[in-house]
């Protein structure tokens, strides 16, 4: 910390924490990071903006006034008190002026910004970015159903009494698609493509993996595209040197094909970008999310690439990435497993929103949802999801909504894309 920092900070009154007001409804969450949660990017530059407009030396030393008055009396040194502004070349501000300025964010937001980050915000702009990303924080799940994994159970719920059944299937059933031409689901099991046919059991349509393969491995998570293909990944056994791959099943020919040989790991959440022109794709266990460039006439993939990296960009986050989903912009929300939170990716693959759930230690899978698409829907593992039972009951007592359900409310900030598909079979 600063010299000028610290003087600065010992001069201001203690903090008090702010309270944003929620409006009651059948879905219990909560967001209690600061009072930046739950806020869309607008209302936070107004608030920045209004704080900056407030700031005396901004107020007295210079006048924020529009571009064309300012063309009107040149001989006039003006300040654009805009989003773009910089403290000092724009606004006048030297450095004790600009500490003073994020302190004063600082309070308006109910938040404490590192003092190494905050040396870095210089315009106004970066203030409005760094409130922006701001983690929500949600403690309260919506169901609590103590799910395990969650795979090999289907759970069929009314979102608006939630009441749920839950189907038992005698093998996994890892991820499932609406059917477009038919009723029920389409799903990924442990050895291929399959239809639910209602009664607990399903049908397969392919079964693609190797007999001696069979026994090690299986299918994992995958998604529908925009034609109705199906696309799922398998994971991998180290043991016996089996890679994990990346699969396509073409209901329109009945072909079951290999798109990526990897070798992957355990092959995780998938989805597209709005302009279905790009193809996500996360490799769990060696903590990347691939990008390949996608034609949706043929399926094919291609010219796969590091979309973000965790380790190698230096991201301070735990755990693996997990299950994924897509909003309308384009943004990358990936399921931390181990991490305790949900990040978004903005489309050149760095984290610019974060989710944290602080009473769950694997978060597995999220999707919007709702009637304006506005819900992030988050599914979670029990802490013995993986047999670990050594330090299971430890970590389920620190983290004791691990298994349940959850669901954040996004309206005014995010929606759901169109990139889930049903399944044309």
């Amino acid at each position: 910390m600063s010299f000028i920092r610290l003087a600065a900070r010992s001069l201001t009154r203690p903090r008090v924490a702010l309270t944003v007001p929620r409006t009651q409804t059948a879905i219990a969450w909560r967001a209690g990071y600061s009072a930046a949660a739950g806020l869309s990017r607008d209302v936070i530059q107004t608030r920045v903006l209004e704080v900056l407009g407030g700031f005396e030396k901004v107020k007295n030393g210079k006048v924020s006034v529009t571009s064309f008055f300012a063309s009107m009396c040149p001989e006039t040194e003006f300040a654009q008190l805009t989003p773009t502004a910089s403290f000092a070349e724009d606004l006048g501000l030297d450095s004790l002026d600009a500490v003073e300025v994020v302190m004063a964010v600082e309070e308006e937001f109910a938040i404490e910004i590192p003092d190494a980050e905050a040396d870095e915000i210089k315009t106004v702009q970066q203030a409005i970015d760094y409130i922006a990303k701001t983690p929500e924080v949600v403690d309260q799940p919506l169901l609590k159903i103590g799910c395990n994994l969650g795979e090999g159970e289907v759970f069929h719920l009314d979102t608006k009494t939630l009441q749920y059944t839950v189907e038992q299937f005698e093998e996994a059933v890892t991820c499932l698609a609406l059917r477009k031409n038919g009723p029920g689901l389409a799903c990924a099991a442990a050895q291929g493509i399959a239809l639910l046919e209602g009664n607990s059991s399903f049908k397969y349509l392919c079964q693609p993996l190797q007999n001696a393969w069979a026994p090690y491995v299986r299918f994992n998570d995958g998604a529908c595209d925009s034609k109705g293909r199906f696309f799922a990944g398998s994971v991998y056994s180290s043991a016996l040197g089996i890679p994990g791959q990346l699969w396509r099943y073409d209901p329109a020919d009945g072909t079951c094909v290999v798109v990526d040989e990897g070798p992957f790991t355990d092959s995780n959440g998938l989805g597209w970008s709005p302009d279905n022109k790009t193809l996500y794709f996360t490799d769990s266990k060696a903590n990347i999310i691939y990008a390949y460039d996608y034609d949706s006439e043929t399926g094919a993939i291609s010219n796969r690439r590091v979309f973000t990296d965790a380790l190698v960009q230096g991201q301070v986050i735990e755990g693996f990435a997990d299950g994924l989903c897509i909003d309308s912009e384009g943004g990358v929300w990936s399921a931390r497993w181990g991490g305790s939170c949900i990040v978004r990716y903005s489309s050149d693959g760095t984290i610019d929103a974060e989710i944290k759930f602080p009473t769950v230690y694997k978060v597995t899978a999220c999707c919007f949802g709702g009637p304006n698409e506005d819900k992030l829907y988050v599914t979670t593992a029990h802490c013995d999801a993986t047999n670990d039972t050594e330090f299971a009951e430890e970590k389920q007592r620190e983290f004791p909504d691990s298994g349940h359900l959850f669901v954040v409310d996004l309206a005014g900030k995010y929606k759901g894309g169109k990139w889930r598909y049903s399944f044309s079979g």
